[in-house]
């Protein structure tokens, strides 16, 4: 049914980004873990380690023991399938993943923090749609968007040899910018070609919260279990309107012609749902681990200026794991840490039918310095990479996803603030 609504803007290739499924809710929501924890099928509430920024579950910042700046870039490709009529769609984009920095603030009392800045949603789409009206030969109209939301946060976590909590806390904002043109044809009369302009600005404060608990089971083995909440929050609003008829030319482009209304600076509020998510993870020291995760995001709570949406509450069940062959070996790829892991779900569009979201995850950090040696010298960077290649939506959907993603990014962990002393 909404391939016969919106018809994609053909082309055999673009090097835009195009998703239609972004024009419901806040957009598509970007991947919201670090490198790390992707290649792994996105595990992350019970994940820690001395080296790795965790930010999905700020409990994990009490284990740092190294000053870790971590940055991240993505690559995402996309295959749009229309079933009625048949068409496709290839496009790519590159953004920045994330850029944080984390660091102990005691290591005695497992004390951490972190501040850092990312990308939660992206909407961008371009779609068509042409009807027929009695005494006019066709309507064309178009839908385009542009926007997105972003997170500067500061977090801390602290606890004890077992137990750790942490929250992060920040501000969330960005945009919604929704244009739609209506073009009437007609062999014998001009008709007014018409645009509805919607653009809104928004913006507000965050708080997420989480804990960790880990004990031995074994001699080598870790049990590590987690959980976090990022609760709802009302972000403040300001939405311009703006009602207008425009003409086209070849030479200057599109030309406003008259102002039919104009609504400025509306003020209102974007409710955003709250997600939680718990874990488990069994690990052996420096050598491999698996990991489980189950998160629920509230969306049927989201409203944006007291609208429903068509979103719908989502879930999302994560296995993941990793290994390194052997650290003490004096070969380069027996150190290398490769990971794996897969996620499925329900996506929280709710415009077709139920629509699965599903995909499988693999990747690797590539240290720069021998394992061994870095572990004990306070120095370890590291290449991370993560590749995703899944599908939003199936056969029964009439308009199916496919995209791909490459995520890079460098660690780069030092003991940064040292105490001199001189003999």
């Amino acid at each position: 049914m909404f391939s016969s609504i919106f018809l994609l803007k053909y082309g055999a290739a673009s090097a835009q980004e195009n998703s239609p499924y972004s024009r419901f809710g806040l957009g598509d929501i970007v991947p919201g873990q670090n490198i790390v924890n992707r290649a792994m099928g996105g595990v992350a509430a019970s994940y820690y380690d001395p080296v790795t920024v965790n930010f999905v579950n700020p409990a994990s910042y009490a284990r740092l023991k190294y000053t870790t700046f971590d940055v991240g870039l993505d690559y995402t490709g996309r295959t749009l399938k229309a079933t009625n009529p048949v068409r496709t769609l290839n496009s790519g984009y590159l953004i920045p993943s994330y850029i944080q920095v984390g660091f102990p603030l005691s290591k005695k009392r497992n004390w951490g923090m972190n501040i850092g800045m990312r990308p939660l949603t992206r909407i961008n789409y371009e779609l068509q749609q042409t009807t027929r009206l009695p005494g006019i030969d066709s309507v064309l109209t178009s839908f385009s968007g542009q926007g997105g939301s972003y997170q500067a946060y500061l977090g801390t976590g602290i606890g004890s040899k077992h137990f750790t909590v942490g929250v992060n806390a920040g501000y969330t904002f960005g945009s919604k910018n929704y244009v739609t043109e209506r073009i009437l044809i007609n062999d014998s009369v001009l008709y007014e070609k018409g645009k509805w302009a919607d653009s809104t600005f928004f913006g507000g404060f965050f708080v997420h919260a989480g804990a960790q608990y880990s004990t031995r089971i074994g001699k080598n083995l870790t049990l590590k279990l987690g959980a976090y909440a990022q609760f709802k929050n009302s972000l403040n609003a300001s939405r311009k309107i703006i009602r207008e008829s425009f003409e086209y030319t070849a030479s200057s482009g599109e030309i406003q012609k008259d102002s039919v209304y104009i609504s400025d600076d509306n003020r209102g509020k974007i409710i955003v749902p709250a997600t939680y998510g718990a874990g488990i993870t069994i690990e052996k020291d420096l050598t491999w681990s698996v990991s489980a995760e189950y998160s629920l995001s509230q969306w049927s709570d989201y409203r944006y200026y007291d609208q429903k949406d068509q979103v719908k509450n989502s879930w999302l069940f994560r296995l993941g794991g990793s290994v390194i062959p052997n650290y003490k070996s004096t070969s380069y790829w027996a150190q290398v840490q490769y990971r794996a892991g897969f996620y499925m779900g329900p996506d929280y569009i709710a415009v077709d039918k139920n629509l699965p979201v599903y995909a499988i995850t693999f990747g690797a950090s590539f240290p720069v310095r021998k394992y061994g040696y870095s572990l004990y010298s306070g120095q370890y960077t590291s290449i991370n990479t993560a590749f995703e290649i899944g599908a939003r939506g199936n056969k029964s959907n009439s308009l199916r996803e496919n995209f791909y993603r490459i995520s890079i990014g460098l660690s780069l962990s030092d003991i940064w603030f040292i105490k001199r002393t001189y003999q």
